[in-house]
């Protein structure tokens, strides 16, 4: 019986779409072992037709029967238009904040794969703005970058999949009402990539090894009406947070911010205010007479509820207290053979007296004396007086309060 000799299986061709875009095949050739050798090329070979496929390189060969006569081998487009398609809207967090954000996932060549990419760093603008969404112009940068098998058998060998995810780091603000200033304080955090400068000169990491530097000190705005404080952490390698914080609001006043002003009622002490003393002469029967002083005061002593003015002030630096003024009383005592004067401490100016027993005395010889005592600090109610002036450290400044008490009524 004659053989007939069977002609070898030709290249035959099985195509599949693995994108939107069709020139994006997979597809394997059959191939015979006998025309094109036992050893496959090295994946990565470009397609022999480069006229119809130019983009399409080796990717995966199996043997395709038992004998090994036939193998397929797999061929897979290098995908230059990925941008036109590949995006996900999705959300991703970085630090305690979640983004609006476009996830675009390429599958790329293994071997052009590089960790340090100077082209895909933190920060690095979104490529060519998908055709079916409305990413232009918004701000998209580079959050993170990973790379990960593609799982897939025919591709795994020469190609990864590489996946970006894109956001638009705006800051945010949030408005907290504070007790002690009576004003909403605001809170920003903002976003900054490594090698990113939030001042002129400066690099976020570089700002983050230097925590003396000014950019963290407490500052007060120009119009000298809040002061705030930066704070910043390390969110990720790339990814930095700066949170500027208000720490008080209030009114520009010679140097300091005012942070309020308001009445209330202290019980205060007020001392009586020495008027004035006349001479009274008691005659006794033996022709002799004794000689008394009455005393007044006007106003009297007062002590109970007072009007008082509280004010409550912020400062960067100490401020120069005056501390608290005391209005001290002083009795006024003086004895002689003739008179007595005894009051209770009062407020009075200085004192001079001179008493003088002459020759005609039936009991006490000539003699003279000169009773002098200093006044007190305060000779009269003063219009008001600061009865307590302290500061203390908050704020990261020093927060002062000082209280002013009115005196009642005379009438």
């Amino acid at each position: 019986m004659p053989i007939t000799n069977q002609p070898s299986p030709q290249r035959q061709t099985v195509l599949t779409f693995v994108s939107p875009n069709v020139q994006d095949l997979l597809f394997y050739e059959t191939v015979d072992a006998q025309r094109v050798g036992r050893t496959p090329p090295e994946y990565g070979t470009p397609h022999p037709d480069t006229v119809k496929f130019p983009n399409h390189i080796l990717s995966y060969v199996t043997q395709a029967d038992q004998t090994g006569q036939l193998y397929y081998y797999y061929y897979t487009n290098t995908r230059a238009s990925q941008d036109d398609y590949n995006f996900e809207y999705s959300q991703a967090s970085l630090g305690d904040t979640r983004f609006d954000t476009v996830v675009r996932t390429y599958v790329t060549l293994r071997s052009e794969f590089k960790e340090d990419d100077t082209n895909n760093t933190a920060g690095s603008a979104m490529p060519t703005a998908p055709a079916a969404a409305n990413f232009e112009g918004k701000g998209y940068v580079l959050m993170t970058r990973n790379q990960r098998r593609i799982g897939q058998t025919e591709l795994d060998s020469v190609f990864v999949i590489e996946q970006k995810t894109y956001f638009v780091p705006d800051s945010f603000s949030t408005q907290q009402f504070d007790d002690l200033s009576h004003k909403n304080l605001k809170t920003t955090t903002s976003f900054f990539y490594s090698g990113q400068e939030p001042v002129e000169g400066k690099t976020i990491d570089s700002l983050l090894e230097n925590p003396a530097d000014t950019y963290w000190a407490v500052t007060v705005n120009d119009e000298g009406t809040r002061a705030f404080i930066r704070e910043g952490r390390q969110l990720s390698s790339d990814w930095f947070e700066v949170v500027y914080k208000e720490l008080v609001a209030g009114a520009a006043v010679g140097g300091v911010i005012s942070l309020d002003s308001y009445y209330t009622t202290v019980d205060h002490s007020w001392p009586p205010v020495f008027k004035s003393s006349e001479v009274h002469n008691w005659e006794k029967h033996d022709g002799t007479s004794q000689k008394y002083y009455p005393f007044e005061f006007s106003p009297d002593g007062y002590s109970g509820p007072c009007k008082a003015l509280v004010e409550v002030s912020w400062s960067a630096s100490p401020q120069n207290i005056s501390g608290a003024k005391a209005m001290v009383p002083k009795a006024i005592n003086l004895s002689t053979p003739y008179f007595k004067i005894a009051t209770p401490p009062c407020l009075h100016g200085d004192i001079d007296l001179a008493v003088f027993v002459g020759n005609n005395d039936p009991v006490y010889k000539s003699a003279g004396l000169n009773y002098q005592r200093s006044g007190t600090e305060y000779t009269d109610w003063p219009s008001s007086i600061v009865v307590r002036d302290k500061q203390d450290v908050a704020r990261g400044g020093y927060v002062r309060t000082k209280w002013t008490v009115y005196p009642p009524s005379k009438d």
